[in-house]
């Protein structure tokens, strides 16, 4: 469990996948992904958690900061990347890629 969850945090340390307008930092200590994306002056901040017992348990999202996003927009996106990184066994970096594709629509 310790061994996966260390490999799916190193390869979101190592991956050369940019983003235009979005920080990825990984927290291998904490088993944490944070994501911050930014137009302008709006700041839209995503938390991915992986559980003590990864993959077995299932991964936490969370939004750090939300402006600018309607409450429903929000849920509907959380939703997608959860049942994404859960259930369709989808990495963290393709995860917020799909996160980003649905922000800039």
């Amino acid at each position: 469990s310790s061994v996966l969850s260390s490999q799916e945090i190193s390869s979101v340390q190592t991956s050369t996948q940019l983003f235009n307008g979005m920080t990825v930092k990984a927290r291998s200590a904490a088993r944490e992904v944070i994501a911050t994306y930014s137009v302008d002056d709006i700041f839209i901040e995503l938390i991915i958690q992986l559980p003590p017992n990864y993959p077995l348990g299932s991964i936490t999202v969370e939004s750090g900061k939300r402006v600018g996003v309607a409450v429903h927009q929000w849920r509907n996106w959380m939703l997608q990347l959860n049942t994404y990184l859960t259930h369709q066994n989808g990495s963290i970096m393709e995860g917020l890629s799909l996160w980003k594709n649905n922000v800039d629509k």
